[in-house]
């Protein structure tokens, strides 16, 4: 049996969903998390998580992916939000009167009781005809009850209120105080929320940069345990020679070494999932339409790119919101430029060494990628973009919820650090101490020192002119941790550039394509022929503003 976890977007279908499947599928205060179905089966249910819709007359590439599955349904788990049921029950009364057995679940009863509302669900499901449930606990034992013949999936037919435009709601349900809150009317102000904004963003790289902070200290003390205190117990116990060499320079100098940034992403992923589950970044959305559309985008770029800051790959999938591929192309093409969480270890180990205070030209490294992406957008084509969303209410989020979603991150980081970045170490340790006979030699006879050596003029009139920090840059290609595990794995004593060759290095990683995931998802999302064109544009201005970086600082 398929069930269909349909509704408006951001009701708390995805929560619903991670609920009865236990799943982990990613969840926010905001409009369009869900781009695309996803799908859990539970024994006899195959359970299938939509995005969230208005109406079948598709609106967006993903509200017709949500039309499709429910169409194909045995049972629609239709989910409303109690704080706008009014508006929920419009795609309600659409979907029974397509004679779909139909449950209604409805959430955020505590906000609705907060605000002095109320809800009968009986009423409500008379009114309707269909079962309605309020918590996970009795609807888990109606599809308990679905599998073993106790419960038919019929429609109440003797009942149909359901199919009037205008339900006498009154008896099953008060919306409460609906006027907006002080917090509401603040973020709601264009000059506040860009400036909570901006000053979020400043103080999130304080916090994780300036010297003495919680992420610069807690940096070091897990550099310290890792690269120090494990290293040498390692070392007091394996013999000097390559298994020594493998665990110690390849594994806890590589992949161990960009675990050390752990405590700096987690300050990262800390900030930017208070601006999701607040609700603020809604808020930015809406405020912010009209400066998107200077840039041929809408206000739904604001959750595109801010969630480029955690992953591009992800942040590429969100542009399924799109109402036209075309916009959807211009978004793609912005992302690459803005750092995601990767690219955070990569311009501390060049630039740390540099600097005392790395907060500023980091800080300055970011809102620049911001700005080419704008620029991006703007070049990419022309169009224009209308902006639907549901904009969340502004309250501060539940702590248990703001923990469970950095862990969830920090979770995924360091399985990626463990699988990935662990994998490409012990290779390229490998290809760094045999030669192409198998034979073990020194570092600069190796099969690595040699396949390299031919990218070296590439890179050189950036200021890197050692072959090794030519092959950070081009593993960067797999994934940006990479780039750090490398340069930790291979010089160890640092990469030792000057300032014109780090910021060159630096600019360079900032404007070149991003990993081989965010490709991958580019390709699904506008087309291999496009993703190609946007790789090698690029590429080639990632090259040419890194050369012209090195002269301007080499003067």
């Amino acid at each position: 049996m398929k069930v269909v976890l349909a509704g408006n977007p951001n009701a708390g279908k995805t929560t619903l969903f991670n609920a009865l499947t236990k799943s982990r599928l990613k969840t926010g205060n905001w409009h369009g998390v869900t781009t695309r179905p996803a799908y859990k089966t539970r024994g006899d249910i195959t359970f299938a998580d939509v995005p969230g819709m208005y109406s079948f007359n598709g609106y967006s590439m993903e509200e017709n992916s949500a039309a499709e599955e429910i169409r194909s349904a045995d049972l629609v788990i239709n989910v409303a939000d109690g704080l706008t049921l009014r508006n929920s029950l419009s795609l309600t009364r659409t979907i029974i009167s397509m004679n779909k057995s139909v449950v209604l679940y409805v959430t955020k009863l505590k906000e609705l009781k907060r605000r002095g509302g109320r809800l009968s669900a009986s009423a409500l499901s008379r009114m309707l005809g269909v079962p309605v449930f309020t918590e996970i606990k009795p609807l888990k034992e109606f599809l308990k009850n679905i599998k073993s013949g106790e419960n038919k999936l019929k429609i109440n037919a003797k009942n149909s209120a359901h199919l009037s435009p205008a339900l006498p709601l009154n008896e099953a349900y008060y919306a409460g105080n609906c006027s907006l809150t002080r917090a509401e009317k603040l973020f709601y102000n264009k000059y506040f929320a860009l400036f909570f904004f901006i000053f979020s963003v400043i103080l999130m790289f304080f916090m994780a940069f300036f010297p003495g902070m919680p992420g610069d200290a807690l940096k070091n003390l897990t550099e310290e345990l890792i690269s120090v205190k494990l290293r040498g117990a390692v070392e007091g116990v394996l013999p000097a020679g390559k298994v020594r060499s493998l665990v110690c320079d390849g594994i806890i100098g590589g992949a161990g070494g960009v675990l050390s940034f752990v405590p700096q992403l987690a300050v990262l992923y800390l900030f930017l999932t208070l601006l999701d589950e607040s609700g603020a970044m809604s808020a930015l959305s809406f405020i912010t339409d009209g400066v998107f559309a200077k840039v041929h985008l809408s206000g739904r770029a604001a959750f595109s790119l801010v969630s480029g800051f955690g992953c591009t790959a992800a942040a590429i999938l969100t542009t399924r919101g799109f109402t036209s591929s075309s916009t959807q192309k211009r978004a793609v093409a912005a992302l690459a430029y803005i750092p995601c969480g990767a690219k955070m270890p990569v311009f501390l180990t060049l630039l740390s060494p540099l600097f005392s205070n790395p907060f500023p030209v980091i800080t300055a490294f970011y809102f620049a990628g911001i700005a080419l992406s704008f620029a991006a957008c703007y070049f990419a084509g022309r169009g224009e973009e209308e902006l639907l969303s549901e904009v969340a209410p502004v309250a501060l989020p539940s702590p248990v919820t703001i923990l469970k979603k950095l862990f969830f991150y920090i979770k995924g980081f360091i399985i990626k650090v463990a699988t990935a970045v662990l994998l490409f170490c012990v290779v390229s340790w490998v290809l760094s101490n045999f030669t192409f006979t198998l034979a073990p030699c020194a570092l600069e006879e190796s099969m690595l020192a040699q396949i390299s050596r031919f990218l070296t003029p590439l890179f050189a009139p950036m200021g890197l002119n050692d072959w090794r920090l030519s092959y950070a840059m081009i593993s960067g290609f797999a994934a940006k941790e990479n780039v750090a595990a490398t340069i930790a794995m291979l010089m160890p004593g640092g990469a030792g550039l000057d300032i014109a060759g780090a910021l060159a290095a630096s600019a360079f990683l900032l404007m070149c394509p991003a990993c081989i995931s965010a490709f991958s998802a580019s390709c699904r999302e506008v087309g291999a022929k496009t993703t190609l064109i946007y790789f090698a544009f690029q590429l080639v201005t990632a090259f040419i503003a890194a050369y012209l970086v090195h002269i301007l600082f080499s003067l």
